[in-house]
């Protein structure tokens, strides 16, 4: 067949209608696909949690017998008390505040001119 036929085909096929029941059996069919695959994906899952359970209990680390020691006496010592050693004290430096500078201060003056020919606004510092 060319393309040709097969669009002629296409075309008469578009042109019929389509069975009321075929649709309806579609959609069963395809629920009943989903139902399957549903369940597998169930199944699946819960065998794999399954094997990494049975996995971690297998190979965890076997408990080691615990050691008792028994405590040892101790010795008491004598112990002299260390030599006084003297402390020497450092001046400390003298805390020194910066004197303020004179700044000269400049007069600002700012004049806002408004629509109004009238009103002018001065901000005097």
């Amino acid at each position: 067949m060319t393309e040709q036929e097969i669009r002629e085909v296409f075309r008469e096929m578009r042109e019929e209608p389509v069975p009321a029941d075929s649709l309806a059996r579609v959609r069963w069919g395809v629920e009943q696909r989903r139902r399957r695959a549903f369940s597998w994906k169930i199944a699946v899952a819960l065998a794999m949690a399954g094997c990494i359970v049975a996995g971690f209990l297998v190979i965890r680390p076997a408990k080691a017998p615990v050691r008792t020691v028994e405590p040892v006496p101790l010795e008491i010592a004598q112990v002299q008390p260390p030599e006084e050693i003297p402390v020497r004290s450092v001046p400390r430096a003298r805390r020194v505040r910066p004197r303020p500078q004179q700044v000269k201060t400049v007069p600002v003056l700012i004049r806002i001119e408004t629509p109004d020919p009238d009103v002018v606004i001065l901000l005097v510092n």
